[in-house]
């Protein structure tokens, strides 16, 4: 095997040129917020392709077409996460259950008010999503799956704990198993837990905007 040695003034040109290449695909990167409602108070959310290009786009189609309206905020865990991601028709879940799309490497590291798609397995992401909250969520991003794809406003933090405060003082447990059945049957399968928060209503806003 041969060894070459560059003169140093060479090695330096060589960190900038690769420096550069790995931050030329951000430079066309682009951000967007959504802006959301629900039953526990607002939130924004600051997305970045740059962060995940598939995984934006997915979650602004989804606003587009309304996906999140009157969804509920069906899994709650103290100090981890909240997931969402089932839409309340059946009709409309039915669109998106099964559109997987590609995994991509998690470029910044989880902390409180994270966004990311879940799944379970390879290229499993489709419209299932989960917002990861202090201290044990920020420990997430590690499965092939969990990617950030933007991060909350502190007041859609705070938002996000209201839901867990609500949660806790309905009695209910981890409700995670309730997704099944509302993949099939809609929100009407949460019958039994009439104190879920739910997400009224997602809708696109300018970056400039100060919310």
């Amino acid at each position: 095997m041969q060894v070459f040695n560059f003169h140093p003034g060479f090695q330096m040109k060589a960190r900038a040129t690769a420096l550069l290449l790995i931050l030329l695909p951000m430079a066309g990167a682009e951000k967007s917020r959504v802006s959301c409602t629900t039953t526990a108070g607002a939130f924004t959310v600051t997305l970045d392709t740059a962060y995940s290009p598939k995984g934006v786009s997915r979650f602004l189609e989804l606003v587009d077409h309304s996906f999140f309206d009157g969804m509920l905020l069906y899994r709650v865990i103290k100090g981890f996460l909240v997931q969402f991601g089932v839409a309340a028709d059946p009709k409309v879940q039915s669109t998106y259950q099964n559109a997987r799309f590609a995994d991509e490497p998690n470029l910044v590291p989880f902390r409180a008010g994270t966004v990311s798609f879940a799944g379970a397995g390879k290229d499993s992401r489709t419209c299932h999503l989960f917002v990861a909250l202090e201290p044990s969520g920020v420990h997430l991003g590690k499965a092939a799956h969990e990617t950030t794809i933007g991060h909350l406003d502190r007041a859609g933090i705070e938002t996000f704990e209201r839901v867990v405060k609500n949660h806790q003082a309905a009695g209910y447990g981890d409700t995670g198993s309730l997704q099944g059945g509302l993949v099939q049957r809609g929100n009407a399968a949460a019958a039994k837990y009439p104190k879920l928060d739910s997400i009224k209503k997602c809708t696109r806003v300018a970056v400039a905007d100060e919310l």
